[in-house]
């Protein structure tokens, strides 16, 4: 039996095919239930480069679920020639697409807020809460100053509520979780900074 030959990638090329073929294992299954052997199996690498690569099975498993949960800002469309209302409806939109795209993953990972305090997780969550809050206000085409960020970015918990509302639960329809979420977007990012 002959082994198959292996591909050599650039380090961030290798990081990035173990994170994308191992993120199945830890949102099918809870973290202590997947062994750095399985994660290796999938990814068609020795555990030996995913130690190489990521120190630890805790720290390929923070980066899936950064990967997870980070916003893609690169798909968010130029808004600015709009209304403030229409710029609102169309970025809330935009984040119920992205929640459509990722669907179940993204919207339990990203909810799961319960986690415990200062964990490795909640700086990952809290890192993209703010990446979406200063998103959500360049398309706005809102100043990004400390006190409106963190107005928006105290919207993450509701988004994530809604999502799960909409997707998991079937209580509100897509176009009532759009015209809700717009509505709190723009109450909470136009109110005036002191």
């Amino acid at each position: 039996m002959t082994t198959p030959a292996r591909t050599r990638l650039e380090p961030h090329d290798r990081r990035a095919q173990i994170i994308e073929a191992v993120r199945p294992l830890y949102l099918q299954h809870p973290y202590d239930a997947v062994s750095t052997a399985e994660l290796a199996a999938a990814a068609g690498v020795t555990r030996g480069l995913i130690n190489h690569y990521f120190g630890s099975k805790r720290e390929l498993f923070v980066e899936v679920m950064r990967s997870t949960i980070r916003m893609p800002e690169d798909e968010l469309p130029d808004l600015s020639a709009l209304p403030l209302e229409d710029r609102a409806c169309r970025t809330m939109d935009w984040i119920l697409r992205a929640a459509e795209t990722y669907g179940q993953a993204w919207v339990s990972v990203s909810g799961a807020a319960n986690l415990h305090g200062n964990s490795d997780l909640q700086e990952v969550v809290d890192e993209a809460d703010d990446h979406a809050a200063r998103l959500t206000l360049d398309a706005l085409c809102l100043p990004d100053d400390p006190h409106r960020r963190v107005r928006v970015r105290t919207l993450a918990p509701l988004v994530k509520a809604v999502c799960r509302e909409w997707l998991e639960r079937g209580t509100l329809t897509r176009d009532e979780a759009l015209d809700l979420l717009t509505e709190t977007v723009l109450l909470f990012a136009t109110k005036e900074t002191p």
